[in-house]
């Protein structure tokens, strides 16, 4: 099972915001963020978790 990770450039491109916008929403409560060093990055499967409930 390979796990794909995105990156805040990935999140950005899927939610068609800009990356500054894409990091503010990285870095809410209820995000399911993952910190590699400095680099902010999202399980792709958390991610379209994440998304689904936003949009309820």
């Amino acid at each position: 099972m390979d796990i794909k990770f995105l990156s805040t450039k990935e999140v950005a491109k899927a939610l068609g915001c800009s990356l500054p916008t894409a990091r503010q929403l990285m870095l809410r409560y209820d995000f399911p963020l993952i910190r590699v060093g400095r680099a902010m990055k999202v399980e792709e499967h958390a991610f379209l978790v994440w998304s689904s409930k936003r949009r309820a």
